[in-house]
């Protein structure tokens, strides 16, 4: 029900749709029996993704790239319906496309639970643990005495350890 009253009345209702149901799959599969915490850091990392040059730039891109996030690799339907969310996941959705989530995984990319360890886990920078959930980002690029993060050239305002 939330989601519906941030919805656009204009002819971007549909896609705007879209990318919410993509948004609100992906946070129920990847990110079920979280804590609102945890739902919105996997929530954080895709938008991070999508303010990346090095993903593509919409929700059901970044969701449904190969090898990205596990359920959507094996669901029989990629697609599914009548799926049961929260009203977490649905708040999430919500603020994440209204452009009002803060970021609480400082810029994560990369997540995996705390039950596996993949190897692609050792060329990135392990940020902190939120929940069930290991996060990470690329290493950030030294350019003069400033910091700068490589999605999009955006100054971070984050300590380095």
């Amino acid at each position: 029900m939330i989601l519906l009253l941030l919805l656009p009345t204009s002819a971007d209702a549909v896609p705007y749709a879209k990318q919410a149901k993509c948004f609100a799959d992906n946070l129920h599969y990847e990110a079920r029996g979280e804590s609102l915490a945890g739902i919105k850091a996997v929530a954080n990392v895709v938008l991070n993704r999508v303010k990346s040059k090095r993903w593509p730039n919409t929700i059901c891109q970044v969701v449904y790239q190969r090898k990205q996030f596990s359920w959507a690799n094996y669901a029989r339907d990629r697609h599914p319906t009548g799926v049961a969310y929260t009203t977490q996941v649905m708040r999430v959705v919500a603020l994440a496309m209204a452009g009002r989530l803060r970021d609480n995984t400082q810029t994560a990319t990369h997540y995996h639970t705390l039950a596996v360890s993949p190897s692609w886990n050792k060329r990135l920078v392990k940020i902190k643990v939120i929940g069930f959930h290991v996060f990470y980002r690329y290493p950030f690029k030294r350019k003069g005495t400033e910091w700068k993060h490589t999605p999009k050239g955006m100054l971070m305002d984050i300590e380095i350890n």
